[in-house]
């Protein structure tokens, strides 16, 4: 019987040639009852391939010679046709196989594998409505709705007849002339009051004599309230044209109605002043800083220069000259004034106030 070896495929591992034999052991006849293998004809189709070779080396001798084998013998393999068509059962169980040689993955087999992705969760995800993506379009629906409601409101103000400015309000006024800060407002007649120009009126407003600050508001829907603080008046002051001014501790010239109804105390600069206008400017200085008492006892105060101010104090039925100097140590001063005022003497020297003189 033939013994060849079909050919070697491409690529297959090549398979050692078994040592020298002295005699050829005995060869188990195959079954011929199997059926015989076709070898596959060449179609358009690949025929299965056989599993690789694991390349297992054979197993080393031992000292145990098999049976039929003489001592020393090598073992010559199968033939292929005997393996190919041998009985089943006298191949080794599967699971024997399997267990003793692990199956490795060809090349075909890792080319052929995909990695397989569960989409139907995904795809869920993406069709289904989310929560919060159904809070945000709420939320900027009900932004929209607002912003509508909002630039309706501003459109009704700004161009609405019945929120046009027509009334002004003053408030605040004493000798201050009411219809003067009224004046000054009437640029803001028939505008809307939503573009009230309240910066402009409130400077136009303080540019009036007698008028410290001011402020306005609005009433709604048709009016604004003008509030006026006014200046206090505190001296007269001799003009150049031998008449008198009203003015306050600024020496900010007021109205003469200022005048009425206030203890004015009046100012008198010396003949032949140097600097009549900074004389001015410490006398007033000095009583603005007076206390209230002993200013209202105050009766004139005179300065040639501003570092001799003297002011003249009526006690009981006379009176006392007190000279001040400049308008330092203001509170020391009156506190020393106001303890020697009942002292004998008629003058008191305070322009020194840590020593002073009376005589």
């Amino acid at each position: 019987m033939s013994t060849r070896r079909p050919p070697r495929k491409p690529g297959a591992p090549r398979r050692a040639e078994p040592p020298a034999r002295r005699a050829d052991p005995p060869v188990r006849r195959a079954d011929t009852s199997a059926p015989r293998t076709e070898p596959a004809r060449r179609t358009g189709t690949t025929p299965h391939r056989a599993a690789p070779a694991t390349g297992r080396a054979a197993p080393a001798a031992t000292g145990r010679a098999e049976p039929g084998v003489r001592p020393g013998a090598a073992r010559t393999p199968a033939p292929a046709s005997a393996r190919t068509s041998a009985s089943p059962a006298a191949r080794p169980p599967a699971s024997a196989t399997s267990a003793r040689t692990p199956a490795s993955p060809t090349s075909a087999d890792r080319e052929g594998t995909r990695r397989v992705v569960p989409a139907a969760d995904r795809f869920r995800a993406l069709v289904s409505p989310r929560p919060w993506l159904r809070r945000r379009r709420t939320i900027l629906a009900v932004s929209a709705g607002l912003l509508v409601l909002v630039l309706a409101a501003v459109g009704v103000l700004l161009y609405a007849p019945a929120f046009r400015i027509a009334d002004v309000e003053v408030a605040g006024t004493g000798y201050v002339d009411a219809q003067a800060v009224r004046r000054a407002a009437d640029p803001a007649l028939g505008t809307s009051i939503l573009s009230l120009p309240a910066g402009q009126i409130t400077a136009d407003v303080e540019a009036i004599p007698g008028v410290e600050s001011a402020s306005v508001e609005r009433t709604w829907p048709d009016g604004i309230r003008v509030t006026v603080r006014e200046r206090t008046p505190i001296a007269t002051v001799a003009t150049a044209d031998g008449g008198t001014a009203v003015v306050d501790a600024e020496g900010k010239e007021l109205p003469a109605a200022a005048a009425e109804g206030a203890t004015l105390v009046p100012l008198t600069v010396a003949n032949g002043s140097s600097d009549p206008e900074g004389a001015t400017d410490a006398m007033l200085e000095v009583l603005a800083e007076l206390p209230a008492d002993l200013r209202g006892s105050t009766s004139a105060v005179s300065a040639s220069s501003r570092s001799d101010v003297t002011l003249t104090i009526a006690v009981g039925e006379g009176q006392k000259t007190v000279v001040w100097g400049d308008a330092q140590d203001a509170e020391l001063k009156a506190e020393v004034v106001a303890a020697l005022l009942r002292q004998p003497g008629t003058v008191i020297d305070v322009s020194s106030p840590v020593a002073p003189v009376t005589r």
